[in-house]
């Protein structure tokens, strides 16, 4: 589900933050915590993006840069969180 805000689309989280932390746990059969990393990652931009869009706003100039933070949080997110379906898809990885 997606939902416009002005030129900014926003998307849906893939994960839960239980499915997050699931993936964070795997213990790998070699020396590869790519599913570790991206996950926490993933999770660190879940908490900034809702993080920035409830920050408080002095004057319109904090609000532009608040939004434009959420929106290109957002957006990355979205962008790793589709790396991490790759690494969950190659690693055949369910969660």
């Amino acid at each position: 589900m997606t939902i416009q805000e002005n030129s900014f689309i926003y998307k849906e989280k893939s994960f839960t933050e239980y499915q997050l932390g699931k993936l964070q746990e795997i213990i790998s059969k070699v020396d590869c915590e790519c599913p570790n990393q991206v996950a926490a990652l993933v999770s660190s931009l879940y908490a900034f993006e809702d993080y920035s869009k409830k920050c408080e706003n002095k004057n319109d100039k904090d609000a532009e840069i608040h939004k434009l933070l959420y929106e290109k949080t957002s957006q990355a997110r979205v962008i790793m969180e589709e790396a991490l379906k790759k690494i969950c898809d190659f690693e055949n990885i369910n969660v």
